[in-house]
């Protein structure tokens, strides 16, 4: 009971805390050592066998921390792929008003980025189950209009081995990571890469 003629004092209003900049820096390491960890561990084993616990303990994190930045480890392939798709995308849409051969290189340019910053998750599209992929259809169907786009212009400006924007697809699909992987670790491995996918994609001249 309050006294008579006594108002009670209305609450005070807490404003939200904002992380400082060294927790908000923690934060960011531990997301950073998950994605990692789950890339390494999907793209050695693949998703299905891996789970949350061995990705916690490679990580050195708790499971309250896992679960406050993903909701599952499929939430966590989100988090290594999507990024993916999303660079691939746009760096690619980015080439498609360049001259055709100019074009190839700056695919292939991508191609060497992306193997440098995210090179397991280069390693595990792969290995990801049809069921599980179908998470990623639109960045998927994205990205293959975007290199279909590209690789159009280079068949009408009549420089593909294979003459064919839809069989020179088929060749990156299935040849690109392989041949970053292959030459991984060479001194000159940029170059063969370069030299390689040019040989598979453009006619001799």
């Amino acid at each position: 009971m309050y006294a008579s003629g006594v108002k009670p004092r209305p609450p005070l209003e807490r404003k939200p805390t904002q992380a400082s900049p060294r927790v908000a820096r923690r934060r960011a390491r531990m997301r950073a050592s998950l994605l990692a960890a789950g890339a390494r561990q999907f793209a050695s084993r693949g998703v299905g066998p891996v789970s949350v616990e061995e990705l916690i303990a490679e990580a050195d994190v708790s499971r309250a921390t896992f679960y406050g930045f993903f909701s599952s480890k499929y939430s966590l392939l989100e988090g290594i792929l999507n990024p993916i798709f999303d660079v691939a995308t746009r760096s690619i849409r980015e080439l498609a008003s360049r001259p055709a051969e100019d074009a190839v290189d700056g695919l292939i340019d991508v191609y060497l980025s992306l193997w440098n910053t995210h090179r397991e998750g280069l390693l595990l599209i792969p290995l990801v189950d049809q069921e599980t992929f179908r998470h990623f259809e639109p960045q998927h169907r994205a990205l293959h209009s975007a290199l279909l786009e590209l690789l159009v212009g280079v068949e009408r400006a009549d420089l593909l081995r294979n003459g064919s924007a839809q069989y020179s697809l088929k060749v990156i699909a299935r040849t690109a990571v392989q041949l970053l992987r292959v030459y991984d670790g060479h001194p000159a491995a940029a170059a063969l890469f370069r030299d390689a996918l040019r040989g598979l994609l453009l006619r001799a001249h």
